[in-house]
């Protein structure tokens, strides 16, 4: 018995080690995998080679919003709102927030996400080596199992809420095999693991991954009714919808704000079944395979790459596969092992387009309303994982390979086969013919002629010959999730002085983003920011962004930068036609890259397509002269001089520049110097240089600027754009004229005074320039009242009359207050605001949210939580050292 408990004990601790030992890196700041180094716009001197991750919301929404959540548990409130996006939003209700999760709490924590991760890595091995041993597995056989699912490839290639619910998969089959187990012993009970296992995965903030795993709970389900009686089977069936409903009643809280939400809410192309007729090219059937076949995520950036990196979901790797496939083949729990098939023949065929398969899937009432082809990945890894325990059990068991094992490793041969020769056309384009296909074959190689080897092993060490089988695919595992850790930034720095500024100065009013502090970061850091990324969103806060602040920006994506119409107007010609627009949403600031303010003259007649960067070596010198125009007013003409210049510069390989940039400004006869180390320079990245003085921007006089190297070797160039018409200007490279081509400037602007925080540029560093907008709408007003807000919902009023006060916030249902401990209806100020009425004197406001019908969430947690612990009941106890 102690042998046995310590042979069981030794793989169970890999299994729980293992997520832990490979992202050791990561742990210990090697590479930095905090999001914010990514996708926030706060770094600088970031070093990226590629991606890391396919999906920046493990940014946007899961970091900001999962960030803003854990504060508010940790302050003592339940987070149902968000009032830090757009003019607020609901925060649980939006559900990728993954608000009421238990693991969001962890990222509060420095470099949080990453632990999460971590964690949710290891429950997804530790409940599959729980069901497997529950299963009759033996130790080896369940550790393989759980080391595969565990390091799947939806854990390598996504990290935003999409990952938190896989987990829970493993768990909610664990319930349905206790009570399978507790009816054929005749005990009582058993579904509390399932109802565990589905509230958790509602809880975790994906429901689309919740629903596709949930449809596999089902097949399971149904494929384990072999077996029992009719009335054990009746028995087995009854009890597990007793503990799906206890599931979902435990998720009462959580499905209530979400679905509260949905009829106000904006939900982009999930709606109407937008997906139903969208899949994977098959021509990329070779990655689920080959992962790394066609190159690096993101690799070779064409239209054709970027639309199936956008859409893929994860992979399979060949050693998953060929196991998998052995396992499909053995006598042992049939119809559990058909219905795995089944599982991931059909799923694969749906989300690689296979047409009457896509139909049929897609036509399942959900489908067709999500990104099936993405997150099905998951469940196709679990479903395989789990065949390949059960291989690795057979070969234990078994005293040689079968033939019927080796058709199944031939099997999962003839279908790589086929997924190669449907990437024929890809792979005869010179892009994807790269040493990513090269290296990807040869791991191919050495992992299925290593299996083959093992499997012809004549000698009769039938376990050795499961732990090798499972030791290869599990090495691949770990090998193809562990490649896109290495292009984690190596080095940078957040650059959060410009966010300490907001936090002193902003109060209750907002900001507006066009670069730097990317949507929802505003949320991270408790500053009030009116962009948004995210879905669901409000619709009616959405249809105002569109229709009054900026008509080309992406709906659930107004982040200041991105465009609908790559020739359609700018966020900053938006800004520029209308700010008054912006201050009625009581935005106070706008951030920019230093340098492109909106309210900055650049020179005219650009455009923004990237060329060819112009190399500048020790003592070289570019001249732009710009001839006297009296177009060149600035859109606020008060601001004339010119404080600093911004430059778009680049390293022209790997790693930091070297040497000095210097510069000359000079506008008729004055003139101001100004200079930058390129050893802050890494990639490419918009410098700011300030100048020794202000320089008068005059339209009777011509502008000159003069850039020089001094010093270093390491190649480094400036960005260059072509020019739109041609004004007279000129460029030249040490006297020499360069045609057609000017370097992308701009100059940042200041009064002939130093501006104050009410108007012009108030705060500048190298990642972020802060302009005032003068005279924003109030947070709160009243007509005749003085008003002493406290926060966000607390005020104090002094009213000579009864008054109306107007709040900036969204107006949706769930919203109430309190005026002098009194209730009082809040209600819409127009399509978007919210008002509430005050009496004459002096009176206490408090506003207050919380989803509608929240009483039904709370007793349908509280009757789920019953029914949980009554499906717990009294079963024989069982010996998980004693497989059968």
């Amino acid at each position: 018995m102690t042998t046995d408990a310590a042979n069981s004990r030794r793989p169970l601790f890999l299994v729980l080690i293992a997520p832990i030992l490979a992202k050791l890196h990561l742990i210990l700041g090697w590479r930095l995998a905090d999001a914010r180094f990514l996708e926030s716009g706060i770094a600088a001197r970031v070093l990226r080679r590629s991606l890391s991750t396919l999906d920046p919301n493990i940014a946007y929404t899961s970091q900001a919003l999962g960030h803003r959540a854990a504060l508010d548990w940790l302050s003592g409130h339940i987070p149902w709102w968000n009032p830090y996006s757009g003019i607020g939003m609901p925060l649980a209700g939006d559900m990728q927030s993954a608000a009421l999760f238990p693991l969001t709490v962890l990222l509060a924590l420095p470099n949080g996400q990453l632990y999460m991760h971590i964690s949710l890595q290891v429950l997804a091995g530790l409940f599959t080596w729980m069901l497997l041993r529950r299963l009759g597995l033996a130790p080896t056989a369940s550790a393989v199992a759980a080391l595969l699912f565990e390091f799947n490839g939806t854990y390598a290639w996504l990290g935003n809420a999409v990952v938190n619910p896989i987990c829970f998969l493993p768990l909610t089959l664990l319930g349905v095999e206790a009570v399978r187990t507790r009816v054929q012993a005749g005990g009582r009970g058993g579904w509390a693991w399932i109802a565990l296992g589905l509230a958790l995965s509602l809880y975790a903030g994906f429901p689309e991954v919740a629903y596709f795993n949930g449809l596999l709970v089902g097949v399971w389900t149904l494929a384990r009714l072999a077996g029992l009686s009719g009335r054990q089977g009746a028995d087995y069936l009854a009890r597990a919808a007793l503990g799906a409903v206890g599931g979902v009643l435990v998720a009462g809280p959580i499905l209530v704000a979400f679905l509260g939400y949905l009829p106000h809410a904006n939900l982009g192309d999930h709606s109407d079944g937008g997906f139903r007729h969208v899949h994977l090219s098959a021509a990329r059937l070779i990655t689920l395979v080959l992962p790394y076949a066609l190159g690096r995520l993101s690799d070779p950036g064409t239209a054709e790459s970027f639309g199936f990196w956008g859409g893929v979901g994860g992979y399979t790797g060949v050693g998953l596969l060929a196991l998998g496939m052995i396992g499909a083949i053995g006598s042992h729990l049939r119809p559990l092992r058909l219905a795995l098939v089944g599982w991931v023949a059909i799923v694969t065929g749906a989300m690689y387009g296979l047409p009457v398969v896509n139909t049929l899937v897609t036509a399942i009432p959900g489908v067709g309303w999500a990104m099936f082809f993405r997150y099905f990945a998951p469940s196709v890894a679990f479903a395989l994982a789990v065949l390949a325990g059960l291989a690795c059990q057979d070969l234990t068991e078994a005293a040689k390979p079968t033939r019927r094992q080796w058709l199944g490793f031939l099997t999962a041969l003839a279908f790589i086969a086929l997924a190669s020769g449907l990437a024929a056309p890809l792979l005869a384009l010179k892009p994807y013919r790269a040493p990513w296909l090269w290296g990807s074959l040869a791991v191919a190689a050495m992992v299925l002629g290593g299996m083959a080897a093992i499997l012809r092993r004549p000698t009769p060490g039938t376990p050795n010959r499961a732990r090798w089988l499972g030791g290869l695919a599990v090495a691949e595992a770990v090998l193809l999730l562990l490649i896109p850790t290495v292009f984690y930034p190596s080095a940078g720095v957040l650059r959060e002085d410009g966010v300490g500024f907001l936090r002193r100065h902003l109060g209750l009013q907002r900001y507006y983003t066009l670069g730097p502090i990317q949507p929802n970061y505003g949320a991270y850091y408790g500053i009030g920011g009116i962009n948004h990324n995210n879905l669901p969103l409000p619709a009616a806060w959405v249809d105002h962004v569109v229709q009054r602040l900026d008509d080309n920006t992406y709906p659930i994506a107004f982040d200041g930068r991105d465009r609908r119409v790559a020739t359609g107007p700018s966020a900053v010609d938006n800004l520029r036609r209308d700010p008054d627009a912006y201050r009625d949403m009581g935005v106070r600031y706008v951030v920019s890259v230093p340098g492109k303010g909106p309210f900055d003259w650049a020179p005219p007649g650009m455009v923004d397509q990237t060329q060819r960067p112009l190399a500048l070596a020790d003592g070289d010198m570019a001249i732009l002269t710009l001839p006297a125009d009296a177009h060149r007013v600035p859109f606020d003409a008060r601001r004339g001089h010119v404080a600093a210049v911004g430059l778009h510069v680049s390293s022209l390989k790997n790693g930091a520049a070297d040497g000095r940039l210097t510069l000359r400004l000079c506008a008729g006869a004055t003139c101001a110097d100004g200079g930058h180390e390129l050893s802050d320079v890494v990639g490419g990245s918009y410098i700011l240089v300030p100048l020794t003085e202000a320089v008068p921007l005059a339209g009777d006089a011509p502008l000159t600027l003069a850039v020089s190297r001094a010093g270093g070797r390491k190649r480094f160039g400036l960005s260059m754009w072509t020019a739109g018409t041609d004004t007279g200007r000129t460029f030249t490279l040490n006297g020499a004229p360069i045609p057609d081509v000017e370097p992308h400037v701009a100059l940042a602007l200041v009064g002939a005074e130093p501006a104050d925080e009410g108007d012009g540029p108030v705060f500048r560093d190298d990642v972020m320039q802060i302009d005032a907008l003068s005279n924003p709408r109030p947070y709160f007003s009243a007509d005749g009242c003085h008003l002493a807000p406290v926060s966000r919902e607390r005020l104090a009023a002094d009213c000579a009359a009864p008054a109306t006060l107007t709040r900036l916030e969204l107006f949706m249902p769930g919203w109430g207050a309190t005026v002098n401990g009194r209730e009082q209806v809040v209600e819409a100020d127009g399509p978007l605001f919210q008002r509430v009425e005050l009496p004459a004197g002096r009176s206490e406001v408090v506003f207050h949210y919380t989803p509608p019908h929240m009483g039904w969430g709370y007793g349908a947690f509280a009757a789920g939580l019953a029914l949980t612990v009554l499906g717990m009941g009294q079963g024989r106890r069982r010996n998980l050292n004693d497989p059968r």
